[in-house]
Formats: structure tokens, C-alpha cells, sequence
């Protein structure tokens, strides 16, 4: 048997390729203790019996988000026999810099590239047989929806156990080795040695369990004077490594002008002044469309349902008939009046998520939201509010701290849903 955890960015085809491995027969569930979904999977292929583990979307191994905290536990405190890290082609040195952190705690490793035609057409050519030689580990490229690349993925994942130590490693300053060796000594546990201490020294709090003496860690800092914040240090060496590897293997081809344009665009959304104002206009556009469509979808099910209650009206007046009737007109009412917008809400957010205009929305919004002590992905949870409180509220678990998720979730009272949005609109039409 073999149990396979799936890790990569949010975004980057996790679900997709699980779909493909196994198709779509998955169960969903919180993990112990969180509220964040994992998904499940099970086949057998060749007489072995492969459980997949789709694991919450980060960005690297941490405890600073609910999924990372997650993501690190299934990792290092469960029995996994290898890992599938989903890349995307697109910003390869992204996926790396956690490629790289699980290669020090020496799990099996399958390294997925994802989104390759889409790199291609942006001019970006990565050459496989080099990144698998560079990082000693089996590199496949994939398409998930035409099942390019799936049957060699799988003959790598059946060969996972037989795969040997990785010999990739980081070599970090002098200072920060010795620092290592010194915190290696007070490791116990099953966990690689090197790989706990690197975590120590990272500050990540989850590791102190797996040190004899604890006071090792003061003693190691002591002798950091070179490197007062040795956690920024570690991470900028092992992102530099990531850089590095991620530019011997790709090679950038002339840019067409299409993407000039896309890149011309960029200069002005993430402008300091037009980015703001440009954000501004482009949200207010998205709602006038919203409102129009709505009130025309609206007006359609209104007259639908205004039809069907008239046949009703010309029945014979049982008492049935009567409570079925108004029954139907106050579930008429509701489903006509907020059914358009809230559905049409989340159609259009779908879709700036797919064009990549909600990233960057998000950006933009930071530059205001930070001034209210908020990170940049609150402004997702404060979109959903305009369609409806409840799942914006479960959306705040995106966000790292309980402190950020209330605060969040304190903000929802000044934004109205897109009932009550259907209300106000209501009102003011009829009074103004």
C-alpha cells in the first residue's frame, strides 16, 4: 500500500490531476481539529493500493495559515510514503522554494509540471531531463484534462519507495552550518536531523518538540551574531537556490505582442495612482453590469412566476389551494429577487478569477486594506459579502490569525449582501 500526499500552490491543477489519477470519486472532509477540507482518494493499479491526499493550496511549509499548519502535519507527523509537487510551469522558481524544503526532510519526491502549453505560449521553455538531473528526482510534465503525461506519472509513483535518499542539498552560510550541527546533536525523533534544526532555526515552533534541550536554541542564536534574523536568511538562501535551478533550466523565448500588451496593462493596473483609480472604475462597471443583467433576468422570472400563479388563481379556491398559492408566491418572490444577482455575483467572480483580474484587484486593494491592519486576500471574503454573508464568512479562514478572520468578519455589517443590496435598490426606487 501506498499513501501519496498531492502539495502544491493554490491554483496550480491539485484537483484536476487527482480527477485524472483517480477520477472524480473523492471524499471531502475537514482535517482533525481544523476547518480545512482535505480531499481523498483511493485506487489500486497494478495490484498496489494507492491512497491520494489532496492537500490545502500554500505557498511553502510554514505554521503562519490554518492550511500550511495542515499541509506540515500530514507531512511530518503522518506515515506517507512519497509526495507529488504540483508546479506550475508558468513561475517555476515559486513551486521550488517548497520543492526544496521537502527535499530537506528527505521525502520521496515526484516533481508535476502543470500549465506547460500555457508556458510555452507565454515563451517559456523548461527542459525536464535537466531540472531531474539537477535535483536528482523524477520530473514529469502533465496535462490533467487530455491525460498528458498521467501514465508516466504513475509508473514514478509505483517506484517512489525504491527511489534513494535525495543527495540534493543547500549549503547555507558558514555560520548558519555550524548553527545546524550545533541544534543537529539535540534532535530525537525520526525526522532527519538537518531538517529539524533548519526548522528551529526558522523559528518554527511546531520542531521545539524534537529537541532534548530546548536551551540550544538560545545558545545556536547566540553564536548568529553575523545573522541576527537567521529565519529571512535561511529562506533567502533557499529561495536564491530555487532562482537559481529555475534559470538553468528555463529558457525565455521573444515575447509576441500580444503579451507586450498584457505586460503594458500591468504597468497600469499595479500603477500606484491608475491602479487604484483604473480598479476603481473597472468594479464599479462590474456592478452597473451586475444590476442591469439582474434586474433583466429579474424581470423574466418575475413574469414566470407571475404566470404561474395566475393558473393557480383560476383554480378552485380550497383552503390547499389558497396556502399553495401564497406559499409560492413568497418562495416566488425570494427566488426572483435575490436568485439573479447572487448567481450572477458569483459567475463574475469566477471569472475575474480566471482572466487574473481578481489578483489583481487584490493587490490594489492591499495598498488600502493594510491601513486597516488587514492583509490583502481579506478583500475576497469582503467581494463574497456583496453576494451573501454566510459564505464569506467561512471565506475568512483564507486569512493566517484568528485576530485577521474577526476583524474580517467584522466588516461584513457595513457590506451590504446582494438581498439586501435588492432591498435598498427596492426602496430607493420606489421612494426616490
Amino acid at each position: 500500500n501506498l499513501k501519496i500526499l498531492l502539495i502544491g500552490q493554490p491554483n496550480v491543477g491539485k484537483s484536476s490531476l487527482l480527477n485524472a489519477l483517480v477520477g472524480p470519486r473523492v471524499t471531502v472532509s475537514n482535517y482533525p481539529g481544523t476547518t480545512v477540507e482535505v480531499t481523498k482518494a483511493k485506487k489500486k493499479i497494478n495490484n498496489t493500493a494507492i491512497e491520494f491526499v489532496d492537500t490545502p493550496g500554500i505557498y511553502s511549509i510554514s505554521d503562519r495559515s490554518e492550511e500550511e499548519k495542515v499541509t506540515e502535519k500530514a507531512l511530518f507527523e503522518e506515515e506517507v510514503d512519497g509526495v507529488i509537487v504540483i508546479a506550475d510551469a508558468t513561475s517555476l522558481e515559486r513551486s521550488l522554494y517548497m520543492m526544496l524544503q521537502i527535499l530537506e526532510a528527505q521525502i520521496p519526491i515526484v516533481l508535476v509540471l502543470n500549465f506547460i502549453e500555457d508556458a510555452r505560449k507565454r515563451g517559456i521553455k523548461i527542459d525536464c531531463e535537466k531540472l531531474e538531473k539537477y535535483l536528482n528526482i523524477p520530473v514529469v510534465p502533465i496535462n490533467p484534462l487530455t491525460k498528458r503525461g498521467i501514465s508516466k506519472l504513475v509508473d514514478a509513483i509505483l517506484k517512489i519507495k525504491e527511489a534513494t535518499k535525495q543527495s540534493f542539498k543547500i549549503e547555507y552560510n558558514d555560520h548558519i552550518e555550524k548553527a545546524i550541527d550545533k541544534i543537529s546533536v539535540q534532535v530525537k525523533g525520526k525526522l532527519p536531523k538537518r531538517f529539524v534544526a533548519l526548522r528551529v532555526l526558522e523559528e518554527d515552533e511546531d520542531f521545539y518538540k524534537y529537541l532534548e534541550n530546548k536551551e540550544i536554541i538560545k545558545e545556536a542564536k547566540r553564536s548568529l551574531k553575523e545573522h541576527p534574523k537567521v529565519a529571512e536568511d535561511v529562506s533567502i538562501t533557499r529561495y536564491g537556490t530555487a532562482l537559481f535551478i529555475a534559470e538553468k533550466v528555463t529558457q525565455i523565448v521573444h515575447l509576441k505582442k500580444e503579451k507586450k500588451l498584457q505586460k503594458g496593462l500591468d504597468n497600469v493596473l499595479f500603477h500606484k495612482i491608475w491602479g487604484l483609480l483604473s480598479s476603481g472604475l473597472f468594479f464599479l462597471a462590474i456592478f452597473g453590469i451586475l444590476l442591469y443583467l439582474g434586474n433583466l433576468i429579474q424581470r423574466i422570472l418575475m413574469g414566470w412566476t407571475e404566470s404561474l400563479l395566475s393558473y393557480f388563481g383560476t383554480a378552485e379556491h380550497s383552503i390547499a389551494a389558497m396556502i399553495l398559492v401564497q406559499g409560492l408566491t413568497g418562495l416566488a418572490a425570494g427566488v426572483s429577487i435575490a436568485l439573479p444577482y447572487v448567481f450572477l455575483f458569483y459567475l463574475i467572480l469566477g471569472l475575474l478569477e480566471d482572466i487574473g483580474i481578481l489578483s489583481r484587484f487584490i493587490v490594489n486593494a492591499e495598498r488600502f486594506l493594510k491601513k486597516l491592519g488587514l492583509p490583502g486576500k481579506s478583500f475576497i471574503p469582503l467581494a463574497l459579502g456583496l453576494g451573501c454573508t454566510a459564505p464569506a464568512t467561512r471565506a475568512t479562514r483564507i486569512l493566517s490569525s484568528k485576530k485577521e478572520q474577526f476583524c474580517t468578519a467584522s466588516l461584513f455589517a457595513f457590506v451590504p449582501c446582494s438581498s439586501r443590496i435588492a432591498i435598498i435598490m427596492g426602496i430607493a426606487g420606489f421612494y426616490g
